[in-house]
């Protein structure tokens, strides 16, 4: 019986053919876009017109971007962009990554003119403001930390006070401004009108008419002898009471939290899931409080401690988070996220 002798160049040529395979294998799959996981973000201060909004992509394997900011601008193909709303309104900015992975967020711009949404601060005046007299003003504003008026009689600030009283040297018609926080962005402004100083006319003097004062001698009682004051002697024998001592008012300052969007705790959280932070680095937002209520995925509840603990080591994908802040401190009182893990090339929620 012969046996069949196999040619060394067939099974090289089958192994060259298996090698190229691995190869491609490992190119698509490190060069791979998940598209449900596409990651950009949009960090915008007031979200109004004529702010510069930064739009920025950390989607892994992405080599391509395209912004279509929804407003019929021109398309944008950087991995990290700024853009400008002209008007107010409702748009979707589209971000498609490697030519073919599409993702779309929303996102609502508000009027930059309307004082009252975007807390342009309010300035209190008096109606009636006379040459010469005390004017008193006020702000009225939530967060305002500095003050810089001008009263328009001057070109510079003339108070940096938050109620300040100014004394007009001049008549007609003034523009009050002030500026709170150093943000030029939103200027308050009053016209009011000075009124000249009004000088009374009085009656001449009638010299003719005018009674002279008596001397001093006419009021002076006569001359008695020396006496001893009986309450000189009386004080001698009253204890005096100790010195208490003074204790100066303190004020409470309240600690306000730094702010925080919603889409840059996404990217701190996501940072605890990659093992680069940890719960310690939130406790300036939660004022210190590791152990706020977290409701996951509309059904588990949990400390933020215990969230954390969870989500680390982990491949996350967070599909919507909502926090809810106290408005006096800014402080994070609790939050709700929804998110899923990667588990064998499938995402599932935790």
């Amino acid at each position: 019986m012969n046996k069949r002798n196999i040619d060394i160049r067939v099974i090289f040529f089958f192994a060259i053919i298996l090698l190229m395979g691995v190869i491609v294998f490992i190119v698509q799959l490190f060069n791979h876009v998940d598209c449900n996981d596409a990651k950009f973000y949009i960090f915008t201060d007031y979200s109004q017109t004529d702010e510069s909004i930064e739009f920025y992509d950390k989607t892994p394997n992405a080599k391509s971007w395209k912004w279509d900011f929804g407003d019929g601008s021109e398309i944008d193909i950087r991995k990290h962009t700024f853009h400008v709303y002209k008007n107010p309104g409702k748009y979707y900015v589209t971000l498609t990554i490697n030519g073919d992975c599409g993702h779309t967020k929303e996102i609502n711009i508000k009027d930059k003119n309307n004082a009252d949404k975007l807390g342009t601060p309010k300035i209190i005046a008096p109606k009636i403001i006379t040459v010469g007299q005390p004017a008193y003003f006020k702000s009225i504003s939530e967060d305002a930390k500095t003050w810089e008026w001008a009263f328009g009689e001057n070109k510079s600030i003339d108070e940096t006070s938050s109620d300040p009283v100014y004394n007009f040297s001049t008549s007609g018609e003034k523009t009050i401004t002030l500026v709170i926080n150093g943000d030029f962005s939103r200027v308050a402004k009053k016209v009011i009108y000075v009124h000249p100083k009004v000088i009374k006319k009085t009656n001449p003097l009638d010299i003719t008419s005018y009674v002279y004062e008596k001397k001093t001698e006419a009021f002076e009682l006569p001359r008695g002898t020396v006496k001893k004051d009986p309450l000189e002697e009386m004080l001698q024998y009253v204890p005096v009471a100790p010195k208490t001592k003074t204790v100066k008012d303190s004020t409470i300052t309240i600690k306000k939290a730094p702010k925080l969007s919603e889409d840059q705790f996404e990217i701190l959280l996501t940072k605890v899931a990659e093992g680069s932070k940890v719960k310690d680095d939130f406790a300036e937002y939660l004022c210190d409080d590791l152990d706020i209520p977290i409701v996951k995925n509309d059904s588990d509840l949990l400390t933020f401690s215990e969230l954390c603990a969870s989500i680390k080591g982990k491949k996350i994908k967070i599909e919507s988070i909502r926090l809810k802040k106290d408005k006096q401190n800014n402080c994070i009182k609790g939050l709700n996220i929804s998110y899923k893990i990667k588990k064998y090339l499938i995402w599932t929620k935790d």
